[in-house]
């Protein structure tokens, strides 16, 4: 099982509720959390789903994401 980090544009409570609507409704995931680091919240996904899955699902609620790359 992967973990995947987003990137992502959130910047007010609705769209951190928005977020949560997504993440909680997309099939696979395992586990999901969302840390604020000084300019943007950080989205963490546990699960068995494509990367481009989980930022297009954020992207049709009007949410950025970018995924992180870890070595």
């Amino acid at each position: 099982m992967e973990i995947m980090k987003f990137e992502t544009s959130v910047a007010a409570p609705s769209q951190l509720e928005r977020l949560s609507r997504v993440m909680d409704n997309l099939p696979n995931i395992v586990d999901w959390c969302v840390d604020y680091f000084s300019h943007h919240f950080l989205l963490s996904v546990k699960g068995s789903i494509k990367a481009l899955d989980v930022i297009n699902a954020l992207e049709d609620q009007g949410i950025n994401a970018i995924q992180l790359y870890e070595e």
